[in-house]
C-alpha cells in the first residue's frame, strides 16, 4: 500500500475546503478504517482523492497553491534537514535518499552533467491525481529552495510527463519553460544556482539528523514488507493443506478479500503470484536441503497429485523435481 505523510494530505484537505470544496465530498476518509489521526502516514489515495476532487470543481492551479503552502515544517526530520544542511544543492540530495519519509509512492534520481543538475521524479501519471501530486512536487521544491536559501533559485526548464491542463499558470510559476507530454518528470538547474548556502545551516544538528532518518528509513522499509511477510506466512502454514483462498487469507488478516488484493496491487503483486513465489521457495528448499520424496514435497506445497507438481516445478525452474536434486 503506498502511503503519504498525513501532514500533506491534512494541508491539502484544509486548502481545499477554504477554497469551498465541500466536506462531505470526502468525509469517508474519516470513516474508512485506513485513516487513523494519530497515524504519521496514510495511504496516499486519500491525497489523490482531494487533488482529484479539488481539480474538477474548484479554480485551476491548485496543485500550485497547495505547493506553495507546503514548507519544511511540513516535512517531519527531512525538513529539518534542508534547514540546516549547508548549501541548496543537498535538498535535492536529501531528497533522493529520504524520499521514502515522505512518501513510498515513486522516487527521486539526481543527475549531474554539462553544468546542469537535474532532478527526476520517477511516479508513473496513471491519474490524474497522480499528475497533480508530481506537480505540486516540483512547485514545494522550489519553495523549500527559496526558504532555507532566502534566494530566488528557479529551474531552466521543467518537463512534465502528463499532458498540459494548464500549462501558463505553471510558466508563470517557474519562470522557464514548461514542457508536457515529455519522456519524465524534470526539474532542470544550473548546478552553480543550487551553490548558494542556507540561512540555518548547522553540520552538527545535519549530521544527528542524517543519523535519524536512517534510522526512520529502516523502520518504514520494515514496516512496509509486513503485510507480505505476514501472507507468506499463512501461506507456507496452509499448503500441506491445500492452496488457501484469498477470501481466507484475508480473513485471518481482517480484511475483506477486496482489500487484500487491492493492497497486494498496490505493492505490485499478486495473490497468485505470491502464492507460486511461495511454493517455488519450498520446494526447492526441501529438495535441496532434505530427504523427502518427491511426492511428499508436491503435498508439502499444496499439489494433490505430483505430475501436477512436476508441470509446475519445471515451469518455475526449466528443470524437472528429480533433475534439481541431482544437480543440487
Amino acid at each position: 500500500m503506498h502511503f503519504v505523510s498525513h501532514t500533506i494530505y491534512r494541508k491539502a484537505a484544509d486548502l481545499a475546503l477554504r477554497e469551498g470544496l465541500a466536506p462531505e465530498l470526502f468525509n469517508h476518509h474519516l470513516q474508512s478504517s485506513e485513516f487513523k489521526k494519530e497515524d504519521k502516514y496514510i495511504p496516499i489515495r486519500f491525497l489523490l482523492e482531494i487533488y482529484e476532487l479539488s481539480d474538477q470543481r474548484l479554480e485551476k492551479g491548485f496543485s500550485i497553491r497547495q505547493g506553495k503552502q507546503l514548507d519544511t515544517s511540513d516535512y517531519g526530520t527531512v525538513g529539518l534537514s534542508w534547514k540546516t544542511c549547508w548549501q541548496a544543492s543537498e535538498i535535492l540530495i536529501r531528497l533522493e535518499r529520504y524520499m521514502i519519509l515522505l512518501t513510498s509512492q515513486g522516487s527521486i534520481r539526481i543527475e549531474n552533467k554539462g553544468g546542469l543538475t537535474i532532478l527526476h521524479l520517477q511516479r508513473n501519471p496513471d491519474r490524474r491525481g497522480v499528475e497533480m501530486a508530481n506537480e505540486t512536487s516540483f512547485v514545494m521544491l522550489i519553495e523549500v529552495l527559496h526558504e532555507v536559501t532566502g534566494e530566488a533559485i528557479f529551474p531552466i526548464k521543467v518537463c512534465f510527463e502528463h499532458g498540459s491542463h494548464d500549462g501558463g499558470l505553471f510558466e508563470n510559476y517557474f519562470q522557464c519553460p514548461v514542457h508536457f507530454n515529455s519522456q519524465g518528470n524534470s526539474l532542470h538547474f544550473m548546478s552553480a544556482d543550487l551553490e548558494i548556502k542556507t540561512t540555518k545551516a548547522d553540520k552538527n544538528i545535519y549530521q544527528f539528523l542524517l543519523e535519524r532518518m536512517e534510522e526512520e528509513s529502516e523502520g518504514i522499509q520494515q514496516n512496509q514488507n509486513r503485510l507480505v511477510q505476514n501472507i507468506q506466512n499463512l501461506i507456507r502454514d496452509a499448503l500441506p493443506s491445500g492452496i488457501p483462498s484469498l477470501i481466507e487469507t484475508g480473513a485471518h488478516l481482517g480484511m475483506s478479500a477486496r482489500t487484500l488484493k487491492r493492497r497486494l496491487s498496490e505493492e505490485g503483486m499478486t495473490f497468485r503470484d505470491l502464492t507460486q513465489k511461495m511454493q517455488q521457495e519450498i520446494a526447492v528448499d526441501l529438495l535441496e536441503k532434505s530427504d523427502c520424496s518427491i511426492a511428499e514435497i508436491a503435498f508439502q506445497t499444496g499439489f494433490s497429485e505430483q505430475s501436477a507438481f512436476n508441470r509446475a516445478f519445471k515451469r518455475w525452474t526449466g528443470k524437472s523435481p528429480a533433475e534439481f536434486r541431482k544437480e543440487a
